[in-house]
Order: C-alpha cells, then structure tokens, then sequence
C-alpha cells in the first residue's frame, strides 16, 4: 500500500467510525441514516467497478465479475434509495441480508484460505461469524420483537467495528512480490 492509499484507508476507516458513534449518539433517527448511508455507498461501489471494468478489466481474465459486480451493486444501491418510504421492518430485512451475506463471503474467504494455506484466516472467519450473529441478533430484535432501536445499535457496532478494523488496516504492514 502506498502512503496516499494508507492515509485514505485511515481517512475512511475514521469517518466510518464516527458515523457508527453517531449511531449511538441518535437511534431514533438511526434507520434514515442507515438508509442513506448504504445507498449511496452501494451505488458509489457498483459505479466504481463498472469505472473499473470499463478502464481495465475488460481487458483482464475473469474481467466480466467486476461488471457483474458492479451491476449489482449499482443496482442495490438504487433500489435501497427506494427504501425510504417502506415500513422499518423492509429496512431490518434489507440490512439482515446484507449482514447474513457479508458474513457467509467472509466465511467463504477463509475456508478458502485454510485450503490455499494462507495465513491470515482467523480474522476473516472471526469477522464473518461475528457478521452472522449480528444479522441473528438484529432478526430476533428486530422483526420478532420490533425493537428497532436495538436493531441500529447493533448496526452501529458493527459499523464502529468496520472502522477500527479499517484503520488498523492503514497501519498493517503489507508484502510486497518482486517478479524476477
């Protein structure tokens, strides 16, 4: 990573961090927010890999999953703009999935670590255990108690955590492969 890259990952890394405090700070307005917030960044996403696809993986084998990628997250992030007029529990729902579908990539990504032989895999499966538990958790508060409030404050740990994460991510050394 270079020095521009590590600034902006701890840049990010403390913007999601405030926003997750401010999660905890105002809950009853915490869905709107939550609302907002995924849309744009799934959309901001999706337009960044397409952006990709068509500068150069277009180019590059395997090339078409970041248009497809890209695609979809576009389209998520359109779709979740439209959520703003729905009742909270299609909101619960859509950010469930996005917790459930998070943790079982992360579990995915490092069950195919463990098989590869990298080295890196307890955060990953930690991360994506702890991704399913919230989307449990977030279901049982949520949808069959219809406490809301606790559904944001479980979002907002999660999203308190995707920061800190992020910003020890700014400060991790990286390898670096020479080809010879």
């Amino acid at each position: 990573m270079t020095k521009i890259q590590r600034l902006k990952t701890l840049i990010i890394g403390f913007i999601t961090l405030v926003f997750g405090v401010l999660l905890f700070e105002y809950p009853d307005r915490g869905l709107e927010a939550i609302s907002m917030v995924t849309s744009i960044s799934l959309t901001v996403m999706g337009i960044n890999k397409l952006i990709f696809y068509f500068r150069m993986a277009r180019h590059m084998v395997g090339g078409i999953n970041s248009l497809i990628i890209g695609l979809i997250l576009t389209d998520l992030g359109i779709y979740a703009f439209t959520l703003k007029n729905l009742p909270p529990s299609y909101i619960t729902i859509y950010l469930l999935a996005i917790h459930g579908f998070t943790g079982v990539i992360d579990i995915k990504g490092a069950t195919d670590a463990i098989i590869n032989g990298g080295g890196s895999w307890r955060i990953r499966f930690f991360t994506g255990i702890i991704n399913l538990a919230m989307a449990v958790t977030a279901f049982i508060y949520g949808i069959v108690y219809h406490d809301l409030r606790t559904v944001v404050f479980i979002y907002a740990t999660g999203i308190c955590y995707t920061g800190i994460m992020r910003m020890l991510d700014a400060f991790r050394r990286t390898a670096v492969a020479y080809i010879q």
